[in-house]
């Protein structure tokens, strides 16, 4: 379980770290009406869209992987 803090950021700052894959940590936005998720603690930007914040948060915490 990850104990690295979420950090909320805009969907062009996200756009950003998944493009240059720096900074590294975990990252979550809103847009429209999905919530994007970013884990890019290994400096991969591993990315996963979500309907639910929770399901998002849950996902970044490590708690389930997605197929």
């Amino acid at each position: 379980m990850s104990r690295t803090k979420i950090h909320r950021v805009l969907p062009e700052y996200l756009c950003q770290i998944m493009e240059h894959r720096t900074p590294c940590g975990l990252f979550l936005t809103k847009e429209r009406r999905t919530w994007v998720a970013v884990d890019n603690t290994t400096g991969d930007a591993w990315t996963e869209e979500f309907s639910r914040k929770h399901q998002a948060m849950r996902w970044l915490r490590g708690k389930f992987e997605v197929n």
